[in-house]
């Protein structure tokens, strides 16, 4: 090797060392999961574990970042598991598995509380607000049947007859005032643990009087569409035994004309770009390649030699890169020594096997301990074959000259001793094989497979998602589907989406504004994310989860909801229906009436504006709903003829209207009468 060869060699070995004599901190990224389970966990801290200073915490995606030393540790705590420790040893991707906290749990008691028990002051019958049915009645008690010394319990009821279910409201418990004494002189007694003490009231008004308890309370049902009535349960009791007992309805069917509510709302995909999910870098193999050539029968390199120098400088940048750059490691390094084959093969080959060694032995010192650690390597060495010299001449257009070359190949098949001697006696193998196309076949080549955390292209996104969707990231769905074609496309990928991160809130919040502006929401979808969600809240989601409720007959609480938006452009409408929905009449009457004659007339009736609800009402349409509106209205003010004409026209138009005509208290007595007069003219 000469002298120059040698100084250049050194120096270029002595900037590769100077590059690694410092320590190296790397990006190290991951996801810390629940064993067992596989699930996320969100907040769990990151430390140095040299160090035991914080330097991250996980996303919601349970995902990481943290910038450490590359021989160092990290340690992962969160409440309710093991702390786990866990050495770098130099690698840009460590997901860890946490395994979860033994903890002895004590006995829990789950002590029940009633949904609602609210005093409304809102006319007889069952009203509907929302999911609330509100009863307001009195029963009266004759004076003759009530004596001093007795105990009367009234207990109303509201019976779903749809569902064959009961919910027991308020009682009221009223006692005479000799029973009431006595019990309060009994030995031994304790009105605290009596159940019905809350709900007592003591007769004080003359003994020849009458006296009227009021009954008045509300209920949560899940579905006020069903059918439902109210029935009130009494009893007469002194102090020994019941002497009097009856059950009687006080109203069948329930009064909500806003089950008519007109209204069209239209879903909201996410605008809000707090909420847009980040770019996130994936770890990619990247490739490179490098070649050198050498002299005949000459295992050390000559930088002057061809391209050698251009190519080496090549190398050693690469390496400085990979080297200086967190987010890189070499995963694989292969070196590929040849010979021409010109010559003793048993010699050629040692000679590409010693080109090879001598390469690696110059790149080796060059990179770091950690990095030879962690780094694959391969050797492979080789002597070329006559057929190689045979292609490249043919792939040059020498097509005469390869095909005398591969005549005396085939004369001498695996005797490359012969093949050797007479492609040497060649006319055109001084002046064109040795001089051009044999150097082309001693060399070493170089191919370095890195790592590298990079964010991925769009066609690179859309062949993940062809290939591989269950390892993309939810910004790189975002992205996809984002640029989607139609609507179509874009909704399958987002449940794929889904699919692969169910606690994907934006993807979640695009796909209920598409189902939603299709007439096809889903109450279910956003229901566990907001429920469960750890963040802020987007508006969209919550303006879409509230419309998704709504048509689910949800009202109570999708007006909770709702009420979390701001009162701007973008929810206003969804709120003022919502409130409509939920008994807030007087807060919105004006904006719904405004929306059609048919809303008007629903809002009035929901007032008890009934004489003003029929005069509008009359002017109404000849569709089925506004013909069932108009029985209302008439029905409300007793105009009992126009009131059955208008409930037959109804249901002639749309006879699906009689199951609602079944559950409905305005109605229900015409609805009798029609199938009476029906059965009458049947027979």
């Amino acid at each position: 090797m000469s002298r120059k060869l040698l100084i250049l060699l050194a120096g270029g070995v002595m900037t590769l060392s100077g590059l690694t004599a410092a320590a190296r901190n790397i990006n190290v990224r991951g996801k810390v999961t629940m064993s067992g389970t596989g699930e996320p966990i969100y907040g769990v801290s990151i430390y140095n574990g040299s160090t035991d200073k914080l330097i991250g915490t996980t996303n919601d995606e349970g995902r990481y970042t943290v910038n450490i030393d590359e021989n160092g540790s990290l340690l992962f705590r969160v409440m309710g598991s093991q702390d786990q420790t866990v050495d770098v040893n130099g690698q840009l991707s460590l997901n860890v598995s946490m395994q979860p906290a033994a903890t002895e749990l004590g006995e829990v008691v789950v002590q029940a509380k009633a949904i609602n028990n609210q005093l409304i002051t809102e006319p007889t019958d069952i009203d509907v607000k929302g999911n609330y049915l509100h009863v307001k009645t009195h029963v009266k008690v004759p004076h003759k049947l009530f004596s001093s010394n007795v105990r009367m319990i009234v207990q109303p009821a509201i019976y779903n007859v749809t569902r064959n279910e009961i919910s027991y409201m308020r009682p009221v418990v009223f006692d005479g005032h000799r029973y009431a004494i006595t019990q309060e002189r009994m030995l031994d007694w304790d009105k605290s643990k009596d159940p019905l003490t809350p709900y007592v009231q003591v007769k004080n008004t003359g003994r020849r009087t009458d006296d009227v308890l009021t009954l008045h309370d509300s209920v949560y049902v899940k579905n006020p569409q069903d059918d439902f009535r109210c029935d009130v349960m009494s009893s007469l009791e002194d102090y020994n035994s019941i002497i009097y007992a009856d059950t009687f309805i006080i109203a069948r069917g329930t009064v909500n004309p806003m089950r008519f509510l007109s209204y069209s709302l239209n879903g909201a995909p996410m605008t809000d770009e707090r909420f847009f999910p980040t770019p996130e870098m994936q770890l990619r193999d990247t490739r490179g390649e490098m070649q050198l050539s050498f002299k005949v029968g000459r295992s050390d390199l000559d930088l002057a030699l061809g391209s050698n120098q251009s190519e080496m400088d090549r190398l050693l940048a690469q390496l400085r890169e990979i080297e200086s750059n967190p987010d890189m490691a070499i995963k694989s390094f292969t070196i590929s020594g040849t010979a021409s084959p010109e010559g003793n093969y048993d010699s050629n080959r040692r000679l590409a096997d010693n080109r090879m060694k001598s390469a690696m032995d110059i790149i080796l010192r060059g990179l770091s301990s950690t990095s030879r650690q962690n780094i694959e390597f391969k050797t492979e060495a080789s002597v070329s074959s006559w057929e190689d010299v045979a292609k490249l001449l043919r792939a040059d257009g020498h097509i005469e000259e390869a095909e005398a070359v591969e005549t005396i190949i085939d004369s001498y098949p695996g005797n490359r001793t012969r093949q050797d001697r007479n492609i040497k006696g060649l006319p055109f193998y001084t002046k064109l094989i040795q001089p051009t196309y044999l150097p082309r076949l001693r060399n070493v080549s170089y191919q370095i497979v890195t790592q590298r955390y990079r964010y991925l292209t769009d066609e690179e996104i859309a062949e993940l998602y062809r290939t591989n969707s269950s390892e993309m990231s939810r910004y790189e769905f975002w992205r996809l589907y984002s640029q989607a074609a139609d609507t179509t496309e874009r909704e399958k990928i987002i449940r794929r989406a889904l699919e692969v991160d169910p606690k994907f809130l934006t993807g979640a919040t695009d796909l209920a504004a598409i189902l939603i502006d299709r007439d096809q929401p889903d109450p279910e979808l956003l229901d566990n994310l907001l429920a469960t969600a750890k963040h802020e809240v987007p508006d969209e989601a919550r303006l879409n989860h509230g419309i998704a409720l709504l048509s689910a007959g949800q009202y109570t609480k999708a007006d909770s909801l709702l009420s979390l938006t701001p009162d701007i452009e973008k929810y206003h409408k969804a709120r003022i229906y919502s409130a409509a929905l939920n008994g807030r009449y007087q807060d919105v009457v004006e904006e719904i009436a405004a929306d059609s004659p048919f809303n008007e007339v629903l809002m009035l009736l929901a007032l008890k504006a009934n004489d003003q609800a029929w005069e509008k009402a009359q002017k109404l349409g000849d569709s089925a709903k506004e013909e069932y509106i108009k029985a209302v209205a008439a029905n409300r003010n007793d105009q009992y003829l126009p009131a059955l004409t208008h409930l037959e026209n109804a249901f002639r138009l749309d006879p699906s209207l009689r199951d609602i005509a079944r559950v409905d208290g305005d109605v229900v007595d015409l609805l009798n009468e029609i199938d009476s007069e029906s059965t009458q003219a049947s027979e």
